[in-house]
């Protein structure tokens, strides 16, 4: 809430939501494996009998790509109308002394709540996040409205078209599947028209090491 009661004479709270220019985000990790990120979006329940996945609804699978692919399948929003700016950049992950104090310095500057307005304001503000999530090592490709109506609702999701085979690297599935429902996975996938880089998971492939042992030790 803005307050400026205490200083400019009329001006009672107002929400700093009503300067916030319409946005819309994909989010991307700069982490290239997390089991926390993996559990987060990806569901897996093997059933007892059959060992397969019960929750294939939920299932993830994890994608990789470049910055510039990103940006290249982003121009494809511009099919809808050239009515946003794109921007992709990396989450800050701060303090929240300090995410407090860049909103207070923006709304005192020189642009004061306006500044989230603009394109720059707008985007710098969604690449502000607290020290807590900072395992995700986020960075996200951003759609920024450059003007709107604040008596016209703005769509909640926008919709990017995109050809699989040149945004993806590779991908990959849960390396919590059994081999032979990942083998049905990978035809699947095939059968549908992907034909990049399919890499195998090996996260959670179990380990048998032989340990050389240089000296005597005791039974257990």
């Amino acid at each position: 809430m803005l307050d400026g009661s205490q200083h400019i004479p009329g001006k009672s709270q107002r929400p700093l939501a009503a300067y916030l220019a319409p946005a819309w985000a994909q989010c991307w990790s700069l982490n290239p494996g997390s089991d926390t990120l993996l559990r987060a979006y990806s569901r897996v329940n093997l059933d007892p009998q059959t060992r397969r996945n019960s929750d294939r609804s939920n299932e993830g699978v994890t994608v990789t790509t470049t910055v510039r692919r990103l940006l290249a399948a982003a121009k494809e929003w511009h099919a809808v109308g050239a009515d946003g700016h794109v921007v992709a950049g990396r989450v800050e992950y701060l303090d929240d002394q300090e995410i407090w104090q860049r909103i207070v310095n923006a709304c005192n500057g020189e642009r004061g709540p306006g500044f989230f307005c603009t394109v720059q304001g707008r985007a710098e503000s969604l690449l502000w996040k607290r020290g807590y999530f900072g395992h995700e090592q986020e960075m996200r490709l951003l759609l920024i409205g450059r003007s709107w109506q604040q008596d016209r609702p703005s769509p909640k999701v926008r919709l990017v078209k995109i050809d699989p085979n040149a945004l993806f690297t590779s991908i990959s599935f849960d390396p919590r599947l059994q081999p032979f429902e990942l083998n049905e996975r990978i035809a699947e996938f095939r059968e549908a028209g992907y034909t990049g880089e399919i890499v195998r998971d090996l996260n959670y492939q179990k380990v048998l090491s032989l340990l050389i042992m240089m000296r005597d030790w005791p039974d257990p």
